[in-house]
């Protein structure tokens, strides 16, 4: 016979009256743990089971999280007038500590016998015999049922201890069974982000529109307050971009940049391990960047940081709760880590076929500008040799004819000229060229502005034959990124973007918007003023409820 004593075990052999009394309300609690049905009306049936058969007069069940640190609910069993008497669940770890450390079953004759019960709310019901057994499964513990008050004023038999074991066991079942239920659908959930991001990707939706994308589903998988997308800075190793995000006050803080030295974020990115924090706002980071990233977290709490993408091009995905909610725990890591990790082999799968486009397209390209030079050329200059000669012939009462032929060859050479010009547009890869620069700044104020109810005007004054190339592309960069912050955020009907290269490389772009708003982090802004401080040049900002004005400018190199 297994001893009764020892928690979660069913005895085979059971003393007179034990369980073989009980075992109808036995057979129907392991029916109602058995059914699927909810599992708070389950736990309730279980625990009036129990009262009713080992004749106490109330009786109650405490479940822990899953954490095992608190309890999450507290099913108790007695009149109207009692249950109102306890007026919530028993506060701290005080009430009956014995069985949550132990776990043991423990019996007493009296409450005011024994330190543990404590934390016990004054309009509790008399309790001059207790019993108290742990639900567990296996070495899982699950909570504790509480038995008080013996009907026939003794204390609890070696019977009631038998029975009250057998059913905190089924209690234990149900509550397990419930969880991996739980956990199967949360998975489940999981698993078709995943997918839907996967597909996404892979059919060529825009990047930008799938981390969004993950973000969204990221914050409502973890029921987090906000959640996000970093990436490294491009051009400062120190820091990473928050390029994505979703919840409270998530346009404010997309483009700000995070420091990883002293973060959790930095030393999650360097390890390349998941990681899950306490309190995201207590962080001994010192410096200028202190103050932005004492901002970013003011108000939030339980954090969840997993890698997401390549050792060499490592992203991270963050979900924040707000401070005082409940802790993540590690299955919510685990499953965000899985996520990442699938979709961070999805980001490569999507970049190799970017790669592979635009392989295809550069052989596209290399092909028709071959075709162009082997046949269309060279058929159009051996047309204009034959015209040439052909007008060289005739005589001086044919002047007129040749005159007209003269013309022609020099338009076809013309022609070939153009031709030559396309061709070597076809074979140019990503050009930073002056004679490129007006195109290349046109067609980035198209793009960004493109669907959006807003006319942009792009005016171009250049006094330089040529630029540095590091310059142009700092340039095209700073115009899409205060463009971007124009369409995002001002709300505007008008944007003007005017750019003068003489001296110095001065961009002006103004909007007829709202103005900025009234927060020290400002989307993007940081960022162009780290490169125009690079070149020893300055960002200045002027806004007002009827617009705003940014100035970019940067002196030439070698110029005073």
């Amino acid at each position: 016979m297994t001893p009764p004593d020892v928690p979660g075990s069913f005895p085979t052999d059971l003393p007179p009256g034990g369980l073989a009394r009980a075992t109808p309300e036995f057979a129907a609690a392991v029916m109602a743990a058995a059914s699927g049905s909810q599992l708070e009306a389950t736990l309730q049936y279980i625990v009036s089971a129990v009262v009713q058969h080992v004749d106490a007069m109330h009786g109650a069940m405490g479940v822990l999280s899953r954490d095992g640190r608190t309890l999450d609910r507290f099913v108790v069993v007695g009149t109207e007038d009692e249950r109102d008497g306890i007026d919530g669940l028993p506060t701290g770890q005080e009430a009956l500590d014995p069985l949550l450390e132990g776990p043991a079953t423990l019996r007493l004759d009296g409450r005011d016998r024994h330190v543990a019960a404590t934390g016990i709310s004054d309009g509790h019901p008399p309790m001059r015999s207790f019993l108290g057994v742990p639900i567990r499964v296996g070495d899982a513990v699950f909570g504790n049922l509480y038995l008080t008050e013996k009907r026939t004023g003794g204390p609890f038999t070696e019977a009631d201890v038998t029975v009250a074991q057998a059913l905190a066991g089924v209690a234990g079942l149900a509550i397990k069974n419930a969880r991996l239920a739980e956990w199967a659908e949360t998975r489940r959930r999981w698993e078709e982000a995943a997918v839907e991001m996967a597909t996404a990707l892979l059919a060529g939706a825009e990047p930008e529109q799938v981390l969004r994308s993950i973000s969204t589903r990221v914050g409502e998988l973890t029921d987090s307050d906000i959640a996000g997308v970093l990436a490294p800075s491009i051009d400062d190793p120190e820091t990473m971009t928050i390029v994505a995000a979703v919840g409270k006050k998530a346009e404010e803080v997309e483009g700000v940049r995070v420091p990883l030295a002293g973060t959790h974020v930095g030393s999650t990115h360097r390890a390349g391990v998941p990681r899950r924090v306490e309190d995201i706002s207590i962080m001994p980071v010192v410096g200028r960047r202190a103050a932005v990233l004492i901002e970013l977290t003011a108000g939030y709490g339980p954090t969840l940081i997993a890698p997401l993408g390549g050792a060499l091009d490592r992203s991270l995905l963050v979900a924040m709760r707000a401070a005082g909610r409940e802790p993540f725990d590690e299955e919510d890591l685990e499953l965000l880590s899985g996520f990442a990790a699938q979709a961070s082999v999805a980001l490569e799968l999507a970049r190799a076929q970017e790669r592979e486009k635009a392989l295809q397209v550069q052989a596209d390209r290399d092909r028709i500008a071959r075709d162009l030079h082997d046949h269309i050329v060279q058929r159009i200059f051996a047309t204009a040799l034959s015209l040439d000669r052909l007008s060289r012939s005739l005589g001086t009462e044919q002047a007129d004819a040749a005159g007209r032929l003269s013309r022609s060859v020099d338009d076809l050479h013309g022609t070939i000229a153009r031709i030559r010009t396309s061709i070597f547009d076809l074979h140019e890869a990503e050009d930073s060229s002056m004679a490129t620069l007006p195109r290349r700044l046109t067609e980035v104020v198209r793009s960004v502005t493109e669907g959006h109810d807003l006319r942009p005007d792009l005016r171009i004054r250049c006094e330089r034959d040529d630029l540095p190339a590091d310059l142009v592309l700092d340039l095209v960069a700073v115009i899409r990124e205060l463009l971007t912050n124009v369409v995002r955020h001002a709300q505007a009907r008008r944007s003007t973007v005017s750019v003068v290269i003489d001296s110095e490389v001065c961009v002006v772009v103004t909007d007829d918007g709202r103005g900025l708003p009234p927060v020290a982090v400002r989307s993007g802004l940081a960022n162009l003023a780290a490169r125009a401080e690079r070149r020893s040049g300055a960002l200045d900002c002027r806004s007002g409820p009827t617009g705003t004005e940014i100035q970019w400018s940067v002196p030439l190199p070698g110029e005073s």
